[in-house]
């Protein structure tokens, strides 16, 4: 399979990668500017370049354009003509209706179906792919699940069966709307607490030495690039200032009840315990299992070892406490409840204390 990727930074070099390493028989081919290319190509993260856009693209059976979303609407009408329905054209844009619409308007030759996989990373660029950025991480499809095309589920499906990614079905409309409570508002949070404080530390200059990781956490995205921002915010102006509005009405609330704190915290709570028990943006839970573990070198491969040799594939890993010289707690996290049965008794049978996590 043929599968271009145009756009070779951070989240398409990783694609690039995570497919290579994956059991997929496939040709990445590779799109973008020219040192970008060739650090690519040395880099082994792609196969070949496309040296004329669009007409290398011709006979690729797999199109995935991860650039922003005003040049992806340029891709596709670059792209359209010059492919037919037996080529798939996807995106990795933050959102979905726009760009869904633009395929409509100019009557896209492609069979385009929009996506966007909810994963990321703190730096861009292809010095900053990670073959593992995908694994485990939701992928959403803007297409309903019992009508896809016959050649998204030759092509697209099995690409991202074989990267590891849990497919979600959801429309574009749908998407968006949704984005813009659980993403797109966050980030103008964080951005709109960072300038608050900001402003009281040029007037009380010992703010930010006293802040604690709460402070940090909530902010940490408040460094994100504003280019790429601006890109997703117009593409979203409507839903992002509904989400915005909402809060800052949620807000007044609790300006209201700071006297009486019990029931509006007693129901962030319920709403919270709604999230799924899962990390990385998983979709379907997985099994964890608590691995006790001595302070000794080769711990992590010993156990990575036992497991694969008995083809139990581990999804994810988490240190969650270490003390120098007495030991620590791994967190393994499996597809089922049988994967993680079994990797239980495999890590006992080598003298580990290792139980399923209630």
């Amino acid at each position: 399979m043929e599968i271009v990727i145009a756009g070779l930074g951070v989240m398409g070099a990783s694609l690039a990668l995570a497919i290579k390493n994956s059991k997929l028989d496939a040709t990445i081919v590779g799109y973008d500017f020219g040192p970008v290319l060739k650090q690519a190509l040395d880099s082994r993260i792609i196969d070949r370049k496309i040296v004329n856009w669009p007409e290398d693209c011709a006979a690729a059976d797999l199109i995935i354009l991860a650039t922003p979303i005003a040049v992806i609407k340029d891709h596709l009408s670059a792209l359209n003509g010059i492919i037919s329905k037996n080529t798939v054209v996807t995106d990795l844009g933050s959102t979905k209706d726009e760009i869904e619409k633009h395929s409509r308007a100019i009557e896209f030759s492609g069979l385009y179906i929009g996506s966007h996989p909810m994963t990321g990373a703190e730096k861009s660029g292809i010095s900053a792919a990670n073959p593992l950025l995908y694994e485990n991480a939701v992928y959403i499809l803007t297409a309903a699940k019992d009508s896809l095309p016959y050649e998204v589920s030759k092509k697209l499906l099995p690409m991202l069966e074989a990267i590891k990614a849990r497919v979600f079905f959801l429309g574009p409309e749908e998407h968006d709307g949704t984005m813009a409570f659980i993403s797109h508002l966050p980030q103008m949070i964080a951005v709109a607490l960072m300038n608050t404080v900001g402003k009281q530390n040029e007037k009380i200059s010992h703010c930010f030495d006293l802040a604690a990781g709460g402070f940090r956490d909530l902010t940490r995205i408040a460094a994100s690039s504003p280019e790429i921002w601006q890109d997703i915010v117009d593409s979203n102006n409507l839903n992002i200032k509904a989400a915005i509005d909402a809060f800052i009405k949620q807000l007044l609330v609790e300006k209201s009840n700071l006297n009486n704190l019990k029931s509006g915290f007693e129901k962030a709570h319920d709403y919270r315990s709604l999230i799924p028990k899962i990390n990385k943006g998983f979709l379907s839970p997985l099994t964890d299992v608590l691995v006790y573990v001595d302070d000794q070198k080769g711990v992590v491969a010993k156990i990575s070892n036992a497991l694969f040799s008995k083809k139990i594939d581990i999804r994810d890993i988490e240190l969650l406490k270490i003390r120098e010289k007495e030991g620590g707690v791994f967190m393994l996290s499996f597809e089922s409840l049988e994967k993680a049965a079994e990797a239980v008794e495999i890590l006992k049978s080598i003298n580990y204390n290792a139980f399923i996590k209630e």
